[in-house]
């Protein structure tokens, strides 16, 4: 049997390896007139770019077997059809290609050229006689189909279709047989024990030497594992496009290559704007490097990384997740994506510090206050002093005073609550109209406003930014113990990306380290909590529009509160 013209290159389309049938087909003397020169060298340069494609196409090395027909760079122009395949070659991939002459008889001398060593099913049809029966098949056929070739020698091709072939692409195949033309599909077909496989089908025409299609070469191939694949990313996509959990895939870099709406919703980035990044545009500064090394170590391990992590948004606002990052792993175990699940529970994290604390204020200072006024009550039932009965009903109007604070309070909670769901911009200008109403109302209070930012900014909540200012400013009036309260604030704008700093700075006696401690930490308990909870109104207020507060001394003696607020482009 005569041997196949045969090729290996390297991944940038150079020759590594020639066989004397190939050197004889383009008519070089040896393999090394061959070796180490590009294959397009021996093409015919309209086929170029089809010859750079094909091979670009196995760049990723999970490419099957693929064919092609290319005209050579001799004299009689001579047109082959080649079947491609990786191949290991000194421990890299390479292609390996094996020609088969079209400006032949598809007689024995075909079937002997038939590449019997591919791995992939090939057959041969004789379209001169009645129905296209097939003449060849090689053995990959026999064991693709599991039809021993006495059978199938003779039929048309169509004895593999069934009750779930789809008629578009044998269509599609007829279409291109009436045509002369090349063709690919991929159709249901059956093996012999009537098991269903998708087949991707590649039908070259064979021409003689009049120019005329006399029969047709067939490729075979089971791409059952591939469609498998497409199903279970098509059900995963459906299932991400419907979900309210964010969701985003990247390859084996950490490239991102997907991301489904509720990712664009919550981080405000647009598919377009991350698909081809990393995701670590996402983030915040809150996580230091080892936590991002260790994170990358776990997944690229092959095993599933899961825990909380605060990222930022496009817009700058901070935002909590709970993330699940599973590697994909191929039928060989090697990873090739990581899909990762972000849950948002930055919602899920205020309620419980509210509720925390809100519990600990009712068990704490209602409780104490209602036992204090039942008893003062019971003094003025019994007691006939003036003097004590007048003490009393100063301690009852005291608590009293104070459960309406509580209460109060409990209604800016709602405030800061349902601002949170109807959120409405406005200019970070408008903090001097906030400053000049709360200097109005304290008199005697003096309030310092700097801005030095600019003017086509606009915080996105702007009603809880409100509050938050205005608590702070009241707790520093508040908690003033000078004779005259100074406070100045400040606005500036941060140098790299879209937020503000809001310094507030008081002269009072300083928030007590431990109490702010508390508060960062989210948690109160029976032995460590504050005092109130007019902070706790303000941290809540600004970690709710994705920022942060920093608490620091000022000396001599007073408190520096610093704001970061995340702002967006100002309206048209």
């Amino acid at each position: 049997m005569a041997d196949s013209a045969r090729v290996v290159v390297d991944p940038s389309g150079i020759v590594q390896y020639a066989n004397s049938a190939f050197c004889a087909v383009v008519g070089v003397d040896s393999p090394s007139d061959v070796v180490e020169r590009p294959l397009a060298d021996f093409v015919a340069d309209t086929d170029h770019d089809i010859l750079r494609t094909h091979l670009g196409r196995f760049s990723n090395g999970n490419t099957g077997t693929l064919g092609l027909r290319l005209e050579l760079d001799t004299e009689d122009r001579r047109e082959l059809i080649g079947v491609s395949w990786l191949v290991p070659w000194e421990g890299e991939k390479h292609v390996q290609t094996t020609f088969i002459d079209t400006l032949v008889s598809a007689d024995s001398e075909v079937q002997e050229m038939a590449m019997h060593e591919a791995p992939v099913g090939i057959t041969i049809a004789d379209i001169s006689e009645e129905d296209d029966p097939l003449i060849y098949v090689n053995d990959a056929f026999v064991r693709l189909t599991g039809y021993p070739r006495r059978e199938i020698l003779g039929q048309n091709c169509r004895f593999l279709q069934g009750e779930l072939t789809r008629e578009e692409p044998v269509a599609r195949m007829r279409a291109a047989i009436d045509a002369r033309e090349p063709v690919s599909v991929e159709l249901r077909n059956y093996h012999k024990d009537g098991s269903m496989f998708w087949n991707r089908v590649t039908l070259v025409p064979v021409t003689d030497e009049s120019g005329e299609t006399t029969h047709f070469l067939g490729y075979q191939q089971d791409v059952s594992e591939k469609k498998l694949t497409e199903r279970e990313r098509l059900l995963f996509e459906r299932h991400a496009e419907a979900s309210s959990q964010m969701m985003f895939v990247t390859d084996r870099e950490g490239t991102i290559e997907y991301v489904n709406p509720a990712f664009e919703r919550t981080t405000g980035y647009s598919a377009d704007e991350v698909i081809g990044k990393n995701p670590r545009v996402l983030k915040s500064d809150e996580h230091d490097e080892q936590f991002y090394e260790e994170l990358w170590e776990t997944i690229t391990a092959g095993d599933t990384w899961e825990g909380e992590v605060t990222n930022r948004t496009k817009f700058g606002e901070l935002y909590h997740v709970h993330q699940r990052i599973v590697p994909i792993v191929d039928d060989r175990n090697r990873i090739t994506h990581f899909t990762a699940i972000h849950r948002n529970v930055t919602d899920e994290h205020l309620t419980e510090q509210v509720l925390s604390v809100l519990d600990r204020v009712f068990r704490h200072n209602v409780r104490t206050s209602l036992t204090v006024i039942e008893g003062f009550s019971e003094v003025l039932e019994r007691e006939t002093d003036e003097s004590k009965r007048r003490a009393a009903l100063a301690s009852i109007r005291q608590r009293t005073r104070h459960l309406k604070k509580i209460s109060d309070q409990l209604t800016t909670i709602r405030r800061v609550l349902q601002a949170k769901k109807e959120p409405s911009s406005l200019s970070v200008e408008h903090i001097e109209g906030i400053v000049t109403q709360l200097q109005d109302i304290h008199d005697g209070v003096v309030i310092a406003l700097s801005v030095e930012t600019s003017g086509d900014r606009e915080i996105k909540n702007w009603a809880i930014f409100e509050l938050a200012l205005k608590v702070g400013i009241e707790n520093a009036v508040a908690h003033c113990d000078q004779e005259t309260p100074c406070i100045d604030i400040t606005v500036r704008q941060h140098a790299d990306r879209d937020t503000v700093y809001v310094d507030i700075v008081d002269n009072g006696p300083g928030i007590p380290r431990s109490e702010w401690e508390i508060v960062t930490s989210g948690v109160e308990t029976p032995l460590e909590h504050t005092t109130g909870i007019g902070l706790w109104i303000l941290y809540w207020a600004i970690t709710s529009l994705g920022g942060t507060v920093e608490h620091n001394l000022n000396e001599p003696h007073g408190t520096v509160l610093t704001l970061e607020i995340p702002i967006i482009p100002a309206r048209d």
